[in-house]
């Protein structure tokens, strides 16, 4: 609020602190004027509320925006066998020497099985969690860690912040389709769901450098509990 002091003379309004006005010169008497008069003549800073209110606006948007994406989404309950560390790379190597022989293999993978291989992918690259939900046509693929700020700053470095990332997707005549890609409850349109995508090949460098295997591969059924894989030459 701007308080005005009127002249006696010209009727100018003058800014609370002049001495004199400054339209026609005449000597303000700032004795003359009662509190009760200033309190009438404030005048309301409407551009300072809308600044207040449009910063407001934007510290929400910003806050709402950094919730959303570091608001991790919770990992669904999900099959699990601690065997599946050791039976996927069999079934994996069991699938090359056959591919090797120029024969067609059928291979069954249960999603208690996959989540077991991917427990122990996890801790191989320091993931605090990985699942694998399969449901009908479709799978959804979860990763959760511990993010720090980049910094020197070391009291900053010991911030942990928990973030989730997770993909949903599905198979069109053995070709791998991304529905859906998210960063916490943030979900990524069009070609942002990259992101995603390039984030999970670092977590299996090894299975999508497999050329050979992905060419061969022909068919891919997933069920609620298993997916089957048809791999011919």
């Amino acid at each position: 609020m701007a308080i005005h002091i009127q002249c006696s003379n010209c009727g100018n309004q003058n800014d609370l602190g002049r001495v004199f006005c400054t339209s026609c010169g005449q000597k303000l008497n700032l004795q003359d004027t009662s509190m009760a008069d200033l309190d009438d003549r404030r005048e309301v800073d409407y551009g300072k509320w809308i600044r207040g209110f449009l910063a407001g606006v934007v510290i929400l948007g910003v806050g709402g925006l950094a919730g959303t994406i570091f608001w991790p989404v919770k990992t669904p309950p999900v099959f699990f066998e601690a065997t599946g560390a050791v039976q996927i790379p069999i079934k994996a190597k069991a699938a090359r020497t056959a591919l090797s022989y120029n024969r067609e293999i059928k291979i069954d993978l249960t999603e208690g099985e996959l989540n077991g291989f991917l427990a122990e992918r996890a801790k191989s690259r320091k993931v605090g969690k990985l699942v694998i939900d399969l449901k009908t046509g479709m799978f959804d693929l979860y990763a959760g860690f511990d993010w720090s700020p980049p910094t020197n700053l070391t009291w900053l470095a010991k911030v942990k912040i928990p973030v989730s990332i997770d993909m949903r997707g599905g198979f069109q005549a053995g070709v791998l389709m991304i529905e859906r890609g998210r960063i916490g409850h943030l979900p990524l349109p069009g070609s942002s769901k990259n992101v995603v995508i390039d984030y999970f090949a670092t977590l299996f460098p090894d299975i999508t450098g497999e050329k050979r295997m992905v060419s061969f591969l022909k068919s891919v059924a997933i069920e609620d509990t298993k997916v089957t894989l048809v791999l011919a030459p």
